[in-house]
């Protein structure tokens, strides 16, 4: 009895750690379709966060027309998310181009004042810029 009881234990908690890990996406999700910008800081450190959603509602026109998703890592983890191998405890800010590949990292909050010269510099980018105009001022 105790051997069944011992077992059904392993079982749930290995089930359990199990759905919990297919529950998270995959960053390759936005492959193509988004870049991203990947803020990693610790718990606690709210200017980082709160400067950063600042920024982004008073450019979000900009985001958008650049495809621009923006992903938190608070304590170097997402609930939602699958954590980067580049992020791996590590502060800072990582944009993302639609390949999947590391284009730009700071540790400064600076980086978004150039992150939109940055992403326009891009081949892609210039193309987008090309084929549609954008609606933002």
């Amino acid at each position: 009895m105790i051997k069944k009881l011992i077992f059904l234990f392993i079982f749930y908690l290995f089930m359990s750690v199990n759905f919990a890990m297919a529950e998270k996406k995959s960053l390759s999700n936005y492959l193509w379709e988004n870049r991203l910008l990947i803020i990693s800081f610790e718990k606690g450190d709210n200017e980082v966060k709160n400067s950063t959603n600042e920024y982004i509602k008073k450019n979000q026109c900009q985001f958008d027309d650049r495809n621009l998703k923006v992903i938190f890592f608070e304590n170097y983890k997402n609930s939602n998310y699958q954590t980067p191998s580049y992020v791996n405890n590590k502060f800072g800010f990582w944009l993302v181009g639609y390949d999947g590949g590391v284009k730009l990292f700071s540790k400064e909050i600076s980086i978004l004042k150039n992150i939109f010269s940055t992403i326009d510099s891009m081949p892609m980018r210039k193309n987008e810029m090309s084929s549609k105009t954008s609606k933002c001022n």
